[in-house]
């Protein structure tokens, strides 16, 4: 039987979901597609709307099924003129690792992403009630765990690790640091591929961070270290063992901007629910070592290999373009006006009172917050950053008339949230 070959070029939109089409191709052939830039979230208005998606071949995987050949690659996006139209978030990112390399400099991002396994029989519920680090046989969802890791590691996404995590039905697993693009693009294969696999045993994985009460939330915490065009890594003392003023520097940088940040890492009403005391998730300012109650966490293995800086505030229902361009750009921030932090927190965080600013509670105050940030406009260029502004607004205003009009505890994950995030996110 003669295998049939097809392309998915993907494109991502503001919300850092995938859009795309279907092609009939031949392996050799370079496709470029007009796309209407109107209809895809964040893009272009319908005066300006044709746009030109280029698939990067670097991010081409494949995906065998029978005689069928699908092979999906994330696309540049370029204005006809050819110029890279930054306010697509994959090339913002692009554009501003460019600068960087420029500089000379180069960071490494890796990440953990939790995520629920669950089923809908009478509601949404997780697939086990199962624990921390369960293992099989007493674990339910070994199998499917080992068959996401399998497919992943076989279309080159490096995953390290995998194991169940706190709450019932959840699960995480960790991609292998790279370059920013690369484990951006990284991420997104990664949740479509983890949600079709789940798909085959009739069960939904969710990246919505917060679908329980009375559960953790799913975090997507971004590891980061800083290289020279040598390949040292910059956060690394070597004289003392330990991390240098450069990463003390990111550190205050990130912690600085932390708030304004926020609406680009935990970017949906429901993200602030994780972010609330008791459930294993960062709501105070501050950083220590080898602390998971703060912001960041400095891993305690620090050799020049493993040292680097762990941020906690993120979640997986974020455009990972962004949300990885606000954490590299916090840092150098820090870097670039030669911040000092605060002293590191060795106690739990989540049992001071008073002594550490809080991060926004709201998806509103986030917005606030991102609305008056002149660093994140400079960042993302303007137009980008008030696309962020006018989109987010009108999730939080729709959120609110909901509350409203239902009389609904805000507290509550509500119907709202479920329909909106449960399986979009």
């Amino acid at each position: 039987m003669n295998e049939i070959e097809y392309l998915k070029p993907i494109i991502i939109d503001l919300d850092g979901k995938p859009r795309g089409l279907i092609l009939k191709t031949s392996t050799n052939k370079q496709k470029i597609i007009c796309f209407d830039g109107s209809s895809i979230k964040g893009h272009a208005p319908i005066e300006e709307s044709d746009l030109l998606a280029k698939p990067d071949i670097k991010t081409m995987k494949t995906l065998k099924t029978g005689a069928r050949i699908m092979k999906i690659a994330i696309c540049d996006i370029e204005k006809a003129s050819g110029e890279p139209y930054t306010k697509n978030t994959r090339m913002s990112l692009k554009e501003y690792v460019k600068e960087l390399e420029l500089k000379g400099l180069k960071f490494k991002v890796g990440v953990e992403i939790e995520y629920f396994i669950i089923r809908r029989v009478k509601g949404v519920e997780p697939i086990d009630r199962d624990q921390y680090f369960e293992i099989a046989p007493y674990a339910k969802a070994e199998k499917i765990q080992l068959e996401i890791m399998d497919k992943l590691n076989r279309i080159g996404i490096e995953v390290e690790k995998t194991h169940h995590e706190a709450a019932e039905g959840q699960y995480e697993y960790a991609i292998k640091a790279s370059d920013p693009i690369s484990t951006a693009d990284n991420i997104i294969i990664a949740k479509m591929v983890t949600k079709e696999i789940a798909k085959r045993y009739g069960l939904e994985v969710t990246y919505m961070p917060k679908p329980f009460k009375n559960m953790n939330g799913s975090g997507m915490h971004i590891h980061i270290s800083l290289q020279d065009i040598d390949g040292r890594n910059l956060f690394y003392d070597r004289d003392e063992g330990n991390i240098s003023q450069k990463a003390l520097q990111a550190i205050a940088g990130i912690l600085k901007s932390s708030r304004e940040i926020s609406i680009l890492v935990a970017p949906t009403v429901n993200s602030y629910k994780r972010l609330k005391p008791g459930y294993e998730a960062p709501n105070k300012i501050c950083w220590g070592y080898g602390n998971r109650s703060t912001l960041i966490r400095v891993p305690m293995t620090i050799d020049e290999e493993n040292c680097r800086i762990e941020y906690r505030h993120p979640d997986p229902s974020s455009n990972p373009y962004l949300a990885i361009i606000a954490v590299i750009a916090a840092a150098i921030r820090g870097i670039n006006e030669e911040l000092t932090p605060m002293e590191p927190c060795k106690e739990n965080a989540y049992k001071t009172q008073g002594k550490y600013e809080n991060l926004p509670s709201n998806l509103g105050e986030a917005i606030e917050e991102f609305k008056k940030s002149e660093y994140m406009k400079k960042i993302l260029i303007r137009e980008l950053h008030e696309e962020i502004v006018k989109n987010k607004t009108m999730e939080w205003m729709d959120y609110q008339n909901y509350i409203s009009k239902n009389k609904v505890d805000d507290n509550e994950i509500t119907e709202w949230e479920i329909e909106r995030y449960l399986v979009k996110a």
